[in-house]
């Protein structure tokens, strides 16, 4: 049992650095955790004296001197520089007739509507509706709605919904569920299914 003992002990003891005996962490040694560097913040983070250069202006004139004056209309023609029209976008009627031969110049003799140009081409016709071939929905008003309060009657609305006159006076609305059974929803929140009338 000693020497089982005594080769847990060289093992453990092999497993610990020198180091960590003579140089304790926080206490009388280095941290190992410490962050390495020697730039200007980590020597002040250590508390260290770091001499800086203070910003001074760049020397000379940085700024681009005055901008140059606009040429006038008068000094661009005297220059033989034209302005160009604007070309027009892909897909307008002027790009598409960008191909034709422009139109000649108008003379005193020539009509005045013979130098306009064309009309752009027609918009394309959209093709017409299909027809609705299903028959018209009967009108849903003056069915007879079996309720558990008593017979009801439909004051007229879609096939998507009714409105429902209750016996004693009162209003609510009925919606088909597509399943033999109508839903009521009534003035007050409460909703009853009941069988669709047919």
């Amino acid at each position: 049992m000693r020497r089982i003992a005594l080769a847990c002990l060289c093992l453990a003891i092999s497993g610990c650095a020198y180091s960590t005996w003579s140089n304790l962490p926080f206490t009388t040694g280095t941290n190992p955790h410490m962050p390495v560097g020697d730039s200007e913040n980590m020597r002040r983070v250590t508390g260290e004296e770091v001499e800086t250069t203070p910003l001074t202006p760049e020397p000379g004139n940085i700024w681009p001197g005055p901008l140059a004056p606009t040429p006038t209309l008068q000094e661009l023609e005297n220059q033989g520089v034209q302005p160009q029209p604007e070309r027009p976008v892909p897909g307008s009627p002027q790009f598409e007739q960008q191909g034709q031969p422009p139109p000649s110049p108008r003379g005193s003799s020539t009509p005045p509507g013979s130098t306009q140009p064309g009309l752009g081409p027609l918009p394309r016709s959209t093709p017409p509706r299909p027809t609705d071939t299903t028959p018209p929905a009967r009108n849903p008003a003056g069915q007879v709605v079996p309720t558990p309060q008593g017979p009801g009657v439909t004051s007229g609305g879609t096939s998507g919904y009714q409105t429902l006159t209750l016996p004693g006076g009162g209003t609510a609305i009925i919606v088909p569920n597509g399943n033999g059974t109508s839903t009521i929803i009534h003035p007050d929140g409460r909703i009853e299914t009941v069988p669709t009338p047919r």
